[in-house]
């Protein structure tokens, strides 16, 4: 069976984006011994690399992500991770969960597919059934929060950065009924960040 992993960055206070939804705000007050630390491109591409089906969400979210990641790619002073993200994030399948985005919208991303909000429970399902790479998510707060009360989450992987948001989204939209383990943390001192590695059970 697929593992289903969810990974996010949170602010210290547990944010998940400012009112904006955006993140460039939580990093005016960034400590200046941190700025050009790149351990999280890290990790999110060790993730990927490991994955065989990534889920994105929400017609901003994906759309953004998708047009994002595409000008990376071909961005002369973008980082060799950054740019390593931006390819396999090209090249895995993704499964784009929205009742907005259609056809057009996806075809200048290769890979993608759209599976409609009604439906995303059962073809998470379907994808967990198969033998293979996992199933990765990043971002996509509502979609990992409505599959996390489903039962559907494996393991969270929280990356605490050393930001204070003092307001804006909360990283949960609800208290799910699951029991957290924690699996495994890591500090990565050249950043600040701090991972923590749950396994996520039904309580």
């Amino acid at each position: 069976m697929a593992a289903l992993t969810v990974c996010n960055f949170a602010t210290v206070d547990g944010r998940y984006e400012d009112d904006e939804h955006d993140i460039a705000s939580f990093f005016e007050h960034q400590h200046p011994e941190y700025r050009g630390a790149d351990s999280f491109d890290h990790h999110t591409t060790g993730l990927l690399r490991e994955a065989g089906t990534l889920l994105l969400s929400g017609r901003r979210s994906a759309l953004g992500n998708l047009g994002y990641w595409a000008g990376v790619r071909h961005d002369p002073d973008a980082t060799a991770i950054r740019r390593d993200f931006a390819e396999r994030f090209e090249s895995i399948d993704k499964v784009v969960v929205s009742d907005t985005i259609d056809e057009a919208d996806l075809a200048p991303y290769p890979n993608c597919r759209i599976v409609r909000v009604a439906d995303s429970v059962d073809e998470v399902r379907r994808l967990k059934s198969g033998d293979g790479p996992g199933i990765l998510v990043l971002l996509g707060r509502v979609l990992w929060n409505h599959l996390m009360r489903a039962g559907l989450v494996d393991e969270l992987q929280i990356v605490t950065f050393p930001l204070i948001g003092g307001g804006g989204v909360p990283l949960f939209d609800s208290r799910p009924p699951v029991a957290l383990k924690l699996v495994g943390t890591h500090v990565w001192e050249e950043s600040g960040n701090v991972l923590m590695r749950w396994r996520v059970d039904p309580d």
